[in-house]
């Protein structure tokens, strides 16, 4: 009986590191493919001169500059919802729609952001 009241407190007490770890591994994973797909993006630019209006464009070529347009892990909103362009001034912006402000101290909703000058916003402030 006191071994099942031992271990019960130590899991009280590691459930929330592990989910808080959790957390924090999606959002890096987050940043990972925003990273990823701002690479693809300069790649296309390279080859047509023009960032693609959506990010499906990105599986296009030979070799395309993606095969898959990856998803955020924490819910798996796809970021072509939230990819903003703009190539008569040459910048986009990759925005997540997860839910990493749910699982991450300091995060804000929308958040992680790429930016096409290769800047990473993960709590909100915006260059």
């Amino acid at each position: 009986m006191v071994i099942l009241v031992i271990t019960g407190i130590l899991l009280s007490l590691v459930m929330p590191r592990m989910a808080a770890s959790r957390g924090r591994a999606m959002l890096t994973a987050c940043v990972a493919n925003e990273r990823n797909i701002g690479t693809a993006l300069q790649a296309y630019r390279n080859d047509n001169q023009v960032f693609p209006n959506s990010l499906d464009q990105l599986k296009n070529g030979n070799p395309p500059p993606m095969r898959a347009v990856p998803t955020c892990p924490t819910n798996g909103t796809s970021y072509a919802a939230h990819y903003l362009v703009n190539n008569a001034t040459g910048w986009y912006t990759i925005a997540c729609g997860g839910v990493h402000h749910l699982q991450v101290i300091g995060v804000r909703e929308g958040f992680p952001q790429y930016y096409s000058t290769g800047q990473l916003d993960t709590e909100g402030r915006e260059p």
